[in-house]
């Protein structure tokens, strides 16, 4: 790949690093934390069946923000396999499988829905178990997100470290990547381990090296006369 190919996919990272954290932020948190009324299941009920359309918008947009994701995984790949081939691949295969864990996460966060827009299930299902459904499916799709962060946290971590080695992106932009995977590292382990203790404020780190990545890709990109010749491998 020559270095304008590598500018390319580095502004393309950028813009999609943008509408992933602007829609996994409204599909993944705002809307969710706005239906789930912890330890009240009619309430979460009451919220879900009133609010079906934003629960439909939250995982549409949790759809844009996986094919992002997805997408990124592979321009990453590519943009740090100079580095390392053998790390690049792993970094890859812990992207695809966060992606696709969370994917579960998102079916089950779906599942709340369909005892309030289901015509069958309505008819054949109490409102105590219908509401059952709805909020339990609401804990579980947190559950499922907490328990597999760390996945996620060890490929940011990882893709820090080439960052840092590449010499074509700045190493402070690579430490600063790496501090945030480990603050999704640590809240898994947290969650594990000391769960009284567990907190949002762990993500904080991630969402700051994800905007300061994207913008700094779209203003700056890689640095192109640091980038390795081609190869025919």
């Amino acid at each position: 790949m020559t270095a304008p190919e590598a500018q390319r996919y580095a502004r393309l990272a950028g813009i999609l690093l943008l509408i992933s954290v602007i829609a996994g932020g409204y599909g993944e948190s705002y809307i969710p934390a706005k239906l789930l009324a912890p330890t009240d299941i009619a309430e979460t009920s009451r919220r879900v069946a009133s609010s079906l359309g934003l629960l439909r918008t939250s995982f549409a947009a949790y759809l844009i923000e996986a094919a992002c994701d997805l997408t990124l995984t592979a321009i990453f790949y590519v943009l740090l396999r100079p580095v390392s081939r053998p790390l690049s691949l792993i970094i890859l295969c812990f992207g695809l499988f966060s992606t696709a864990t969370y994917a579960v996460s998102e079916i089950v966060y779906f599942v709340a829905s369909l005892p309030y827009s289901d015509a069958d299930m309505i008819k054949v299902l109490s409102p105590e178990i219908r509401q059952t459904i709805t909020y339990v499916s609401l804990t579980v799709f947190g559950y499922i997100f907490v328990l597999f962060t760390g996945f996620y946290g060890l490929a940011e971590i990882l893709r820090g470290y080439l960052i840092v080695r590449s010499r074509y992106l700045p190493a402070w932009l690579g430490i600063l990547v790496a501090l945030g995977g480990a603050g999704f590292l640590a809240k898994n382990i947290v969650f594990l381990a000391a769960p009284q203790h567990d907190s949002m404020l762990f993500v904080l780190p991630t969402l700051i090296a994800m905007l300061t990545t994207a913008f700094w890709l779209l203003i700056k990109g890689i640095n192109p006369a640091a980038w390795p010749p081609p190869t025919n491998s």
